[in-house]
């Protein structure tokens, strides 16, 4: 059970203690004054917005799930085929937030007038990130009470850590923190590890030596620029030893990934440095870079371009070259930091439907690659005008953003991922233009949970409901001997690709013909997708004898 289905029961219970306490004092003598309301009777309390979620679209509880019978679904019939390969890899996969290193001295970590730690809640287990560009150009840490120079923008201490790592310890989150390199002190930057080391225990699983280094110094970048043009990757491997010996001093055995970079030349630099205590390769990556590119790149900030199914397979590419780089040097493979765009500001994809859909076929796509650890790039700033992409933001004015935060699209998209079971993820082969994929775990349980992903546009009258046919997966025939059988479903949904909303209704029995549906060897489940939908179905281990009727009642 989530942390989400434990608070709803919590709930629950608390709903029930609440109306025993309403009843008692409506028994009591009527009291007139200004705690009563117009009838009498005690007025509702509303609470605090520190202990209130704030997630537009979500249903935790929206009654039975329905599909469409594949019969009246007009749609071309979409074939998936699964396979548990011999190297499928686990879902132990950490799914969460990276945030600039600047957002460790933010007032919200562990702060009784926020609802942060609630809202992070909501996620399982969630990966939390510190770096970005601020660590390396903005990011002042003392230990010692230390005037901040002239260059910093924010002062990290000790106590911020622990602040953090309170909220760390409340949602069961797992960290990593980017060091200092752009400064190049290894003994502060040693001395920040040891800290929050100290802070975070085994939360923490490895520090990284800066962010980005590939991006220190670019001719076209001088606002960015830490160095010189003599910077290379011979120069960085040389700074990571001198700060892997300072880490060694201060932090004996602790961690380090990197070098969370975008390009394969630094990646391989790092997996190749020799300094010890090596924990993962992390990479970055944006597949919509091209900010003002010609119509025809596919790297364009459009929501065109950002449910082209033609981005997935570059993501394959791309992140498949990390995936190699990684099993060469024996290592874990992690996304440190990602989102749909790295170009500035507001753009067409910005809080979107889009957004949402893209995320879990993204994410999937990861761990289909070996990917173990993913962190969507977000912000603690307002969400008008301060935070285009990002999965959370504050509900203040963009000068006072304030301590509350609420989830946009793409956060919901982060919430129902966090229903998938731990286990193995399966490989698809899925017939088709792209805009429908398929993507599947196999629990460890033997349970087996499918995700379809449906990036058609719903506000385009053309497009209508899809029949999927899913056969059984291949290799899992000892798992499931007489198959499996639908239980539970939940479907992200919105009223257009641009719409600046996304409903998610949660995981819940399914009722009608579909309900004990069955998917076994002997033949495959019909099922549907609707357009702009990502469709979750869970199967249980079925018991006895049984075929499918093409989604129709178990006989």
């Amino acid at each position: 059970m989530t942390r989400r289905r434990w608070l709803m029961v919590g709930a629950a219970a608390l709903a029930v203690v609440l109306l025993l306490v309403v009843g008692t004092l409506a028994l009591r003598p009527l009291l007139s004054g200004p705690e009563s309301g117009p009838d009498g009777t005690a007025a509702p309390t509303q609470p605090p917005d520190s202990e209130r979620l704030f997630l537009p679209g979500y249903d935790s509880s929206p009654g039975g799930f329905t599909m469409t019978d594949p019969a009246d679904a007009p749609g071309k019939t979409t074939t998936v085929r699964l396979a548990l390969e011999g190297d499928a890899q686990s879902t132990d996969h950490q799914l969460g937030l990276s945030f600039d290193a600047r957002e460790l001295a933010n007032p919200m970590w562990d702060s009784e007038a926020s609802n942060l730690a609630l809202t992070l809640g909501e996620l399982e287990e969630p990966a939390l990130r510190f770096g970005g560009n601020g660590i390396d150009r903005h990011v002042w840490w003392t230990s010692s009470d230390e005037p901040a120079p002239e260059w910093a923008k924010a002062t990290v201490t000790p106590e911020d850590l622990e602040r953090v790592a309170a909220v760390a310890e409340e949602v069961d989150a797992s960290v990593t923190i980017d060091l200092d390199l752009g400064h190049d002190d290894p003994a502060r930057a040693a001395d920040m590890a040891a800290h929050a080391k100290q802070a975070f225990g085994d939360r923490l699983l490895a520090v990284a030596i800066g962010n980005e280094p590939n991006g220190f110094f670019h001719a076209n970048q001088p606002q960015l620029a830490v160095r010189d043009a003599t910077w290379d990757t011979a120069a960085y491997q040389q700074a990571l030893k001198e700060y892997s010996a300072a880490l060694e001093k201060a932090s004996p055995g602790l961690p380090v990934s990197g070098p969370g970079a975008y390009d394969a030349t630094w990646w391989r630099a790092f997996a190749e440095s020799d300094i010890p205590n090596q924990r993962a390769l992390s990479l970055h990556w944006y597949p919509l870079w091209d900010c003002e590119g010609p119509a025809s790149s596919i790297a364009n900030p459009s929501v065109e371009d950002l449910t082209d199914p033609a981005l997935r397979e570059r993501a394959r590419t791309i992140v498949g070259m990390g995936a190699d780089v990684a099993e060469e040097h024996d290592l874990p493979l992690w996304m440190e930091e990602t989102g749909p765009t790295s170009c500035p500001g507001t753009n067409d994809t910005s809080r979107t439907h889009a957004q949402a859909l893209w995320t879990v076929d993204y994410a999937m796509t990861l761990a289909e690659l070996g990917v173990e650890r993913t962190a969507f790039h977000s912000t603690l700033q307002a969400c008008d005008g301060g935070a285009p992409m990002s999965p959370i933001c504050a509900r203040g004015p963009y000068e006072e953003p304030g301590q509350i935060v609420e989830g946009r699209t793409s956060y919901l998209a982060m919430m129902m991922l966090g229903d998938l079971p731990d286990g193995r993820v399966l490989t698809p082969t899925v017939s088709g233009d792209g805009k429908v994929s398929v993507h599947a775990v196999l629990g460890d349980g033997g349970e087996l949970t499918l995700v379809m992903v449906d990036l058609r546009d719903p506000s385009n009258e053309l497009y209508k409901d899809r029949p999927v046919e899913i056969s059984a997966p291949e290799g899992a025939t000892s798992v499931a001997p007489d198959g499996w059988e639908l239980t539970h479903g939940s479907r992200l949904a919105g009223s257009s690709l641009d719409a600046s909303e996304s409903s998610f209704d949660d995981l819940v029995p399914l009722s009608g013909q579909f309900a004990g549906a069955r998917l076994d060897r002997a033949e495959p489940l019909s099922v549907t997708t609707e357009p702009g939908t990502v469709t979750m179905l869970r199967f249980s281990v079925a018991s006895g004898a049984g075929t499918s009727d093409d989604g129709g009642e178990t006989p």
